[in-house]
């Protein structure tokens, strides 16, 4: 991003907290007939000295700060626009038209909006076909205050397309041109799959993703020494892959959807691997295990360590009588955070930990400095003094 960019984009974000504003106008077809149905968008608009395609395209990759789609009549609003300059854009990028009349953006005129106005009438017409309507559903609907959004990508698209779901389930894109899509649910639901389809020129009105009933499974992560490194817990099928929290104390809780899944553990440092995986007395980290009907509890995930951890030992300088019950916690490389208690003599140590940055402060004496500390293979020897 160049100087002035990103002066540009810092004076936004402080104008956003000012009254916001607003944009309306009417589209029309070429031959002059409301256009609904057709995405509008408002995206930010560099200062008057910078082309939208000088240096890395910023501007025309960018996504909009307000959509919306046309009414009946082509009519169009985007409401709670901070204000700055704006360009406003009909279609998707790479069919897309610019007020007042361009299918480049570097012709396109910035419309300035003011703090609290509405800038009114801001009427075109678009230059290139809208395309089709894309429509669908999702069953069953969201849960109540459960945010989904629809997202759909194309190879002849120029960005990724998000469309909310609405409390009764259904979603729509507006026009969107010829082409093949993918089309995925957002956050992602255990066992969906994404739907593939073409668009010609007929609307589509019949996508439905309809969710697989799901099984609440969890467990924990035993290490066989020391804390567990942070890492990503989730659960994989040859069609998609679910991931799961890691709790400071190692359980985790999921839902996953009835078929056979394996278990993974990513990002775990060199000398780390998952030992087993067992449910009962059956280990089946090799093989998976199967969610059917019912929820699967009791789940332990044991990890192989290296044979030799380093260790952080430390001491305090402060009197012993000051130390009282304080703890010297520890976080970095590692699931949580660690505690170590404090000797009579002010030493303290955490033993077979990770490589890796860490930060150690002792939270009940606000006169010790916390510090940043390296632990390398030969493990690492700290002192924490007064402010």
């Amino acid at each position: 991003m160049t100087a002035a960019a990103l002066v540009f984009s810092l004076a936004l974000q402080g104008a956003a907290a000012a009254k916001p504003a607003a944009v309306t106008g009417r589209l029309q077809m070429t031959d002059g007939s409301p256009a609904a149905a057709v995405r509008v968008a408002a995206i930010v608009a560099p200062p008057p000295n910078i082309r939208p395609t000088d240096g890395q395209n910023y501007f025309t990759s960018q996504p909009p700060v307000r959509v919306a789609l046309t009414t009946a009549d082509g009519s169009y609003q985007l409401a709670n626009l901070p204000p700055g300059r704006y360009f406003i854009v009909a279609g998707v990028t790479g069919h897309a038209t610019y007020y007042p009349a361009t299918t480049e953006i570097d012709g396109a005129t910035a419309v300035i909006v003011d703090a609290g106005a509405t800038v009114d009438n801001l009427n075109f017409k678009l230059l290139v076909s809208p395309g089709s309507r894309v429509r669908g559903r999702v069953s069953p609907a969201p849960a109540d205050g459960v945010a989904e959004k629809a997202v759909l990508s194309g190879v002849d698209l120029g960005e990724l397309l998000e469309a909310p779901v609405r409390a009764d389930g259904s979603f729509e894109f507006g026009r969107i041109p010829r082409g093949n899509y993918l089309l995925s649910l957002y956050p992602a639901f255990p066992g969906l799959a994404s739907l593939r389809f073409g668009v010609g020129d007929q609307d589509i009105a019949g996508l439905e993703f309809v969710r697989p009933p799901v099984q609440t499974v969890s467990g924990r992560i035993v290490v066989q020494k020391g804390p567990l490194p942070r890492s990503f817990l989730a659960f994989s099928t040859p069609q998609d892959f679910v991931g799961a929290t890691i709790n400071p104390d190692g359980t985790f809780t999921t839902k996953l959807h009835a078929t056979r899944h394996h278990v993974e553990l990513g990002g775990l440092p060199v000398g780390y691997a998952i030992e087993s995986v067992r449910i009962g007395s059956a280990d089946v980290l090799r093989d998976g295990f199967v969610v059917a009907k019912s929820d699967i509890s009791g789940i332990v995930i044991t990890v192989r360590t290296p044979s030799q951890l380093p260790a952080l030992k430390g001491r305090i300088a402060a009197a012993p009588a000051s130390l009282g019950s304080a703890r010297v916690e520890l976080t970095g490389p590692v699931i949580g955070t660690l505690e170590a208690p404090i000797k009579a003599d002010g030493s303290f140590e955490f033993a077979a930990l990770p490589k890796g940055l860490y930060r150690l402060r002792v939270p009940q004496l606000s006169q010790i400095a916390p510090v940043n500390v390296v632990v390398d293979g030969s493990g690492a020897d700290v002192q924490l003094t007064g402010r």
